[in-house]
C-alpha cells in the first residue's frame, strides 16, 4: 500500500472507532487504528520522511 492508501485506511478506522456501538467493536477498530499508524510510521521511515508523533485523546 502506498502512503496515501495507508492514510486513507487509518482515517476510516478512526471514524469507525468513533462510531462503534459497543466496547468490542471499539477495541477492534482501535487495533486497526494502531495497525495503520504503525504501517504509516514504517512507510514514512522507508522513504526518509520526518517522523510524525501520533496522539490519542482519551474518550475517543
Amino acid at each position: 500500500m502506498d502512503l496515501n492508501q495507508l492514510l486513507y485506511q487509518h482515517q476510516r478506522a478512526l471514524m469507525n472507532k468513533r462510531q462503534s456501538a459497543g466496547r468490542e467493536d471499539g477495541e477492534t477498530y482501535f487495533d486497526l487504528v494502531e495497525y495503520y499508524a504503525r504501517r504509516i510510521r514504517e512507510r514514512r521511515r522507508s522513504i526518509g520522511a520526518d517522523e510524525y508523533r501520533w496522539t490519542v485523546r482519551s474518550g475517543q
